[in-house]
């Protein structure tokens, strides 16, 4: 919605009144005007803007009264001067003569609602009154009971003089929200000590999170490099791996790092690499319905030829998954990409690979290719059919297989 806020003459002299509206985040741009009359003692709601542009830059004032002419401008150059924070933190805005100046000043009566707030109950209508203008995206997605102890907090913690702008009142909401711990919304951070799966106080390790984290829910890893010298089970049904940008899974002994054994898993968004080359897979999967999407995962580097390497694999699939599903990943400078198990299911799309012998080798597996392409270095073959796979469907048509995966190297064992 557009801007709106009331505006108040306490003087006997007819106001003259132009609005200056902000264009986006920065002062310096405007984006139009909005032109009233306020007669004396007139209480006016004025609408301004539009829902992308809803704040003011400043105003300008003129009026003639009892003889004398008075002519005032204001502008905001730099957001969260003096003027900024009245104009738009501010949803009554009064205008007073005192002496031969005219003196503007701002009241807000969705945060006078927040700092009289007596209740857990007064305090939740307050903030999630819309005309206080808070952010409660995560807010929303809270329970019942927990939007009640962040209501609680915001009382327990009010300032004796009261919360003195609405961005006082956003940054104390989202520091409770940090402070709960939402089983569903589980959050890890490498190094972290004494953690209880919230924002601001998380677990130090991944196996943590997955062990406190619902079924259906998720583990939020957030940035930073988590050395791994056990494996790390994949055991409750339907969860996800979420990793933050520059989240890193630095595989440090001889194992397969990540095993999925449940249903319904999907890891997203992490970045794996080993310090040293080991003959193992980094991920392998034995649950069903399993998804790995925007994954970067690659071996440290191994002097050619590629045959001499060591048999290190992004992902294995175990014999008879069904549904497995891999999309938008980056594979890179391993021996191969993807080994695919007899009777394996799924679907392989858009996906990056590259530097390996073999991206896709598919042995007995029924799996569909679109849309993954190649980089530099080149793959010795972009998609192995090793003895043992079907002739028929889906590898009955090598060209238009080839065509399908821009325009892949193709190597035919059956």
């Amino acid at each position: 919605m557009a801007g709106i806020k009331t505006f108040i003459n306490n003087d006997q002299g007819v106001l003259q009144i132009t609005l200056f509206v902000r264009q986006g985040a920065d002062p310096i741009n405007q984006d139009g005007t909005a032109t009233f009359t306020l007669n004396p003692g007139q209480t006016m709601s004025v609408q301004f803007g539009n829902e992308s542009n809803p704040f003011l830059n400043g105003l300008t004032l003129f009026t003639i009264f009892a003889g004398d002419l008075y002519s005032k401008i204001q502008f905001v150059t730099v957001r969260e001067s003096e003027l900024d924070n009245l104009l738009n933190t501010n949803d009554v805005i009064t205008i007073s003569k005192v002496l031969t100046d005219y003196v503007i000043s701002g009241s807000n009566s969705s945060l006078d609602a927040v700092n009289e707030a007596q209740t857990t109950a007064e305090m939740r209508a307050a903030i999630e009154n819309p005309q206080l203008g808070l952010d409660l995206t995560a807010y929303n997605s809270l329970t019942e009971a927990q939007k009640n102890q962040i209501a609680a907090s915001l009382l327990t913690e009010r300032p004796v003089s009261g919360y003195p702008t609405v961005a006082s009142v956003q940054e104390e909401l989202n520091d409770a929200i940090n402070q709960i711990v939402d089983p569903n919304n589980i959050f890890v951070l490498t190094g972290s000590v004494g953690g209880d799966g919230s924002i601001a106080n998380p677990f130090g390790t991944i196996p943590a999170g997955i062990a406190a984290v619902n079924p259906g829910g998720t583990v939020n890893i957030l940035s930073g490099t988590y050395p791994i010298i056990s494996q790390i089970s994949v055991n409750k049904e339907g969860i996800t791996l979420k990793g933050e940008l520059g989240t890193l899974l630095l595989l440090q002994a001889d194992l397969i790092p990540l095993l999925v054994l449940s249903n319904n898993t999907t890891i997203d968004g992490v970045t794996i690499t080993s310090d040293v080359p080991y003959e193992k897979e980094f991920i392998q999967v034995g649950g069903a319905n399993t998804s790995l999407i925007n994954n970067t995962i690659y071996g440290p580097p191994q002097a050619l030829p590629m045959s001499n390497w060591v048999v290190n694999r992004a992902v294995v699939p175990q014999v008879n998954v069904s549904n497995l599903f891999v999309a938008n990943n980056t594979f890179h400078s391993l021996r191969t990409g993807i080994y695919i198990n007899p009777n394996v299911t799924g679907t392989i799309n858009n996906n990056v690979v590259y530097n390996t012998k073999g991206a896709f080798l598919v042995d007995g597996a029924f799996t569909t290719f679109s849309g993954n392409s190649w980089g530099i270095p080149i793959n010795e073959f972009d998609i192995v059919l090793l003895f043992g796979t079907t002739m028929g469907p889906p590898y009955n048509d090598l060209q238009a297989l080839s065509a399908a995966n821009n325009g892949a190297t193709i190597s035919d064992q059956r």
